[in-house]
């Protein structure tokens, strides 16, 4: 090579290092310069986390301060969008091998477009210690995975209460977008029902955050910095936890017996609902089936949700509220107001059941025709005591269904009572005329028939009332007319004790009733528990109780019958207003009426006692004579040709049931729960299947 050749070729090589030095010089420029902040950031990213520390929600407490509904820690994993590798798949694939999850339902999650790429996205709420050891064994192949410490509910009562309270679900993408400005994620969890939605602005509370310093696993080093959440607030709630018990309890307990011991083997969804006839306020509210809240903690597994969902009973529907049924002779108490205050019928005057048999329409029969029991000569107090067909129908017939329809609607049946709670109540339905007119296409059907008049008379037909319209409608018998508004918080308040919101009793209306009218009415209610149909139910009770049984036939041909009982007392201070409800049961007086006791019992603190307080002479029920026919009106006054049925023993109590001494009807197929599926028209039933007869106790 010469002199003149190595010469070109160093200075080629000289240009090529100049070009290579300042290609690098000006790439350094721009990403020290030009891009230095940006990098600087991905670098801060990369050792740095933004930890988001959930709130616990508000806490629900009793009357009395007990605690119903908490918040307790539980282990989270979830996903850090993007923390995740290029390809994620392999992670989702082992992710969901230890979770139990689908990874498509995990890439799903994680691709919603409303995620944030530095917020977690919470997959599994509430997993165990072993999930939590797998994920931590697989650190390094499950890179954006984090396992987080997060409250969840902790629902203290399990099922208790269950539609009151309701429960949490992941926010739904509607739910998301009226709740993202309030500061909501994609994967956070809002109620869905009950209290937990109705007051999902008050319990939910402010998240805080925490700045992390993290290494190459994301594991936390250090905290740099923190902002406590702020706790939601809390409700302080009108139940009384022991009375809520008693009912739950005494429900379940009574649903077991009905089917062991009787045709009825149907009976598996029921209600019971107490509360304050002066205020307005609930003091306990139960519905069957339910189900357990607690399971929805961390995600409802996909078998107890198929359960409850393929239930024909309908776990989810709230039968206080949305069971909307014909109320049966519970209903004779405002057929009885209405003649009176229209001034059709006065307490002096005589109806006669000479053959159970309505003398107009004799299709139209009393329950005692097929036991042979005829009531003879009757007021209106001992119709209401005995349950007598036949004295209602005539002064049904008095009144007119339109006037009969108007007073119902005055003491709130066929309109919301107006309780704040989700579902929304059922209206319930209070024919006449009109109604029928307009629920009619056939001009044949659009007419009212004097004959319907009978049915609405004694709670049949399309009458169709929930279990709080009934509690609300005799707490205004109770308290002389006065209608509140059902209510269950008392007042919202933030965890350092500030009361943020109380609420009051609230009057919805009051009815003018003539003192005579509340004065006969509450007469015979009060013989119904003392001497009548519901006598053996509260046999031995030491405080005086008013009530009345219902015994509500669904369609015609069906044997089940729906049981009612409704009572408030003391008859002369009313305190506490109790419906039980029990479809496809039986009758009022053996299977509803044992549950209401057991609730007035732990009211009054009964149930805490070796034995009953002693009550002065003067406030004192009637006690019911030694031998009675069963669970069936006192016939002491019927006339002597009128035979009394074989003695019985004493009265059911819940927990100790009594066996039926006739053969039950047979039980038809499953039945369409929470609402009167099947139930006639408004003209359809004979009332001649509804008796008020229940089993006999054992002894």
């Amino acid at each position: 090579m010469t002199a003149r050749e190595l010469e070109q070729r160093l200075r080629f090589l000289s240009y090529f290092v100049i070009v290579v030095f300042t290609a690098l010089f000006f790439r350094l420029w721009y990403l020290q310069i030009m891009q230095g902040a940006i990098f600087a950031e991905r670098a801060m990213t990369n050792s740095m986390r933004r930890v988001v520390i959930t709130a616990p929600r508000g806490i629900f407490y009793d009357r009395n301060g007990k605690r119903l509904v908490d918040s307790r820690l539980a282990f989270t994993v979830s996903v850090i969008p993007r923390e995740l590798p290029g390809d994620p798949r392999e992670t989702y694939r082992k992710l969901g091998r230890i979770l139990g999850m689908d990874p498509r339902e995990i890439e799903m999650a994680v691709a919603n477009p409303n995620n944030m790429p530095y917020y977690p996205v919470r997959l599994k709420r509430d997993v165990d210690a072993r999930t939590v050891t797998l994920v931590e064994e697989n650190r390094l192949d499950l890179p954006g995975v984090i396992v987080e410490e997060l409250p969840v509910r902790d629902y203290l009562y399990g099922h208790y209460a269950a539609h009151l309270f309701g429960y949490l679900g992941n926010i739904s993408e509607k739910e998301y977008n009226y709740y993202k400005d309030y500061g909501y994620l994609a994967s956070d969890v809002i109620g869905k029902m009950g209290l937990e939605r109705d007051y999902e602005q008050y319990l939910r509370g402010v998240d805080g955050g925490q700045q992390v310093e993290v290494n190459k696993v994301n594991r936390p080093i250090r905290v740099l910095g923190e902002v406590e959440p702020i706790p939601g607030n809390n409700l302080v709630l009108t139940l009384d936890s022991h009375i809520q018990q008693v009912a739950e309890e005494a429900l379940d307990q009574q649903l077991t017996w009905i089917r062991q011991n009787t045709g009825y083997k149907n009976a598996r969804a029921a209600a019971v609902i107490a509360l304050n006839p002066k205020t307005g306020e609930i003091l306990a509210m139960a519905s069957r089936p339910d189900f357990d809240p607690n399971r929805f903690v961390g995600g409802v597994p996909a078998e107890y949700w198929g359960e409850l969902s393929k239930d024909p009973f309908h776990p989810f529907t709230n039968r206080v509220t949305q069971a909307a049924l014909p109320p049966g002779s519970t209903f004779k108490a405002v057929t009885g107001i209405a003649a009176l205050e229209e001034g059709k019928a006065t307490p002096s005057d005589y109806f006669y059941d000479l053959n159970g048999r309505d003398p107009v329409y004799p299709q139209k029969t009393d329950w005692g025709l097929a036991e042979g029991i005829f009531h003879g000569k009757q007021t209106m107090v001992e119709g209401l005591q005995n349950s007598c067909n036949i004295v209602f129908y005539e002064l049904g017939r008095r009144v007119g269904i339109n006037r009969l329809a108007y007073w119902a609607r005055e003491l709130g049946l066929g309109q919301p009572t107006g309780l704040q709670l989700s579902p929304t109540e059922r209206y319930g339905t209070v024919p006449d005329e009109e109604w029928k007119r307009k629920h009619f296409s056939r001009p044949d059907d659009k007419v009212w028939y004097p004959i319907e008049t009978l049915d609405v008379a004694i709670g049949q037909g399309a009458l169709e009332v929930t279990p709080l319209q009934l509690a609300n409608l005799y707490a205004e018998i109770a308290n002389g007319g006065t209608a509140y508004r059902p209510f269950v918080v008392k007042e919202i308040a933030s965890r350092d004790g500030r009361v943020i919101k109380r609420f009051r009793p609230e009057v919805l209306r009051r009815v003018r009733l003539k003192p005579q009218t509340v004065a006969t009415i509450k007469e015979g209610l009060t013989k119904v528990v003392g001497e009548g149909t519901a006598a053996y139910a509260f046999q031995g009770f030491p405080i005086p109780v008013a009530g009345k049984t219902g015994t509500a036939e669904i369609a015609r041909g069906v044997r089940d019958v729906h049981a009612w009982f409704v009572a408030f007392a003391p008859v002369d201070d009313p305190q506490i207003v109790v419906v039980t409800m029990v479809e496809r049961g039986g009758h009022g007086g053996s299977s509803a009426a044992p549950v209401a006791r057991k609730v007035m019992e732990a009211f009054f603190g009964l149930d805490k006692l070796d034995k009953p307080k002693e009550v002065p002479k003067e406030k004192q029920v009637k006690s019911p004579p030694a031998n009675p026919p069963a669970d069936a009106p006192n016939q002491t006054q019927a006339t002597p040709s009128q035979a009394a049925p074989a003695t019985p023993s004493p009265a059911p109590t819940v927990g100790s049931p009594p066996a039926p001494p006739q053969t039950l009807p047979a039980v038809p197929s499953a039945p369409s729960p929470g609402t009167n599926a099947g139930q006639p028209s408004a003209g359809g039933g004979n009332s001649s299947t509804e008796p008020e007869k229940p089993a006999p106790a054992n002894p």
